[in-house]
């Protein structure tokens, strides 16, 4: 009887992870807009790059089954540039294409690993971010990393995922743009 309720049950459970196949997570980040204006009448170039050896988001790891890889449905660098576009000029930065000030933003790591089990999952996601100030006479390099871990029941869940890796990226934003140091050596 038990050996019946428990094959039936895990069988359903396996039904339910292959119909919930996913296919790319949403990078949107949620900033919530500050009205500090940090920076007058400063302008700088923005860039990001991607330089991770592959693009992919989402890494699912089962016992008996090959990774799963998750990938965007916008490429990181793209979204980071936006929003960190946007973030600095709401902090009274003028971005700009030509400029002496070069603000470069390099991703190191952006990775979730999910731990998949029979009856629960872990989610370990980290974030790893180098920012990268020059001026004419000077560079300033800093690195910022993000780690969380989040842990469910069942199988992880395409949108927890994207939600939880949203929040993660929110959250290292933040940190990069209330920075003291980054914002004392833009400002000169």
């Amino acid at each position: 009887m038990n050996f019946k309720f428990i094959s039936v049950v895990l069988t359903i459970l396996s039904l339910m992870a292959c119909t919930s196949e996913p296919t790319a997570i949403r990078l949107n980040p949620s900033i919530i807009k500050q009205s500090n204006k940090v920076y007058q009448d400063l302008s700088a170039n923005i860039s990001v790059s991607d330089l991770r050896s592959t693009y992919h988001i989402v890494e699912v790891l089962s016992a008996d089954e090959p990774s799963t890889l998750i990938g965007s449905t916008s490429t990181l660098s793209d979204v980071l540039n936006q929003q960190f576009s946007n973030e600095l000029a709401s902090q009274g930065l003028t971005v700009a294409e030509i400029s002496e000030l070069a603000l470069k933003f390099n991703v190191l790591r952006a990775r979730t690993f999910v731990n998949q089990d029979v009856l629960d999952y872990r989610a370990n996601t980290i974030i790893k971010l180098k920012v990268k100030v020059e001026n004419p006479t000077q560079t300033l390099s800093k690195t910022f990393t993000l780690r969380a871990t989040t842990r469910g029941a069942l199988t992880a869940n395409i949108d927890e995922l994207q939600r939880d890796f949203n929040l993660q990226l929110s959250k290292l934003i933040v940190q990069v743009l209330e920075d003291q140091q980054l914002q004392n050596f833009i400002k000169g």
